[in-house]
């Protein structure tokens, strides 16, 4: 009975993440329009932190999904999608129960970011059109994204330690919950 409700506190906590991230996404977009100001990177690379497995990479594509229904996506989405889901592996690296879990966290988020940007960039001058294809039309791909990279760092570094504080919070909260309901079941 006790490990029938973790899971199901694992599918209604991952289900809770997307709906806020698919929202959140929506918002930060219609609100303050500002590219690649988002909270999906962190959603994803902390996914992996705390859900592991399956979970670290079926949330971000979730959100994506679910969120493009609203947005549109152009060819570019294999590459976002796929990476939103490696950025979401790379959370696994990390023990939810690590020290200085916030700071790592956000190192690692970091070096998501700069995953994000060489490998969605790399894509956008593959299927764009808008660049010569050949290495000085790859660079000016590189350098015309800049400004979305400093974009999506400033979001990393705002959102994950948040996120990392709110998900600790939440896994504490239903580790308790739990270990109160295995107690119940074994006085029963």
């Amino acid at each position: 009975m006790a490990i029938i409700s973790k899971n199901y506190m694992k599918i209604f906590l991952a289900a809770l993440i997307i709906f806020f991230g698919v929202v959140f996404r929506i918002f930060l977009n219609e609100q303050f329009h500002i590219p690649n100001f988002e909270a999906v990177t962190a959603i994803s690379l902390l996914s992996g932190v705390f859900f592991r497995g399956f979970y670290s990479v079926l949330i971000p594509l979730n959100i994506m999904f679910f969120s493009d229904f609203y947005f549109g996506n152009s060819v570019i989405y294999l590459f976002t999608w796929s990476a939103f889901a490696l950025i979401g592996v790379f959370g696994n690296i990390l023990k939810r129960k690590a020290r200085q879990l916030h700071l790592k966290s956000t190192g690692l988020g970091i070096l998501s970011v700069l995953f994000f940007y060489a490998w969605t960039n790399f894509g956008w001058w593959l299927t764009s059109g808008m660049y010569s294809m050949d290495l000085g039309g790859l660079i000016e791909c590189y350098l015309r994204a800049i400004p979305f990279l400093k974009n999506q760092l400033l979001s990393v570094l705002l959102f994950v330690p948040s996120f990392s504080l709110i998900f600790s919070r939440m896994f504490s909260f239903f580790k308790k919950y739990e270990k109160e309901l295995k107690a119940k079941i074994s006085l029963s």
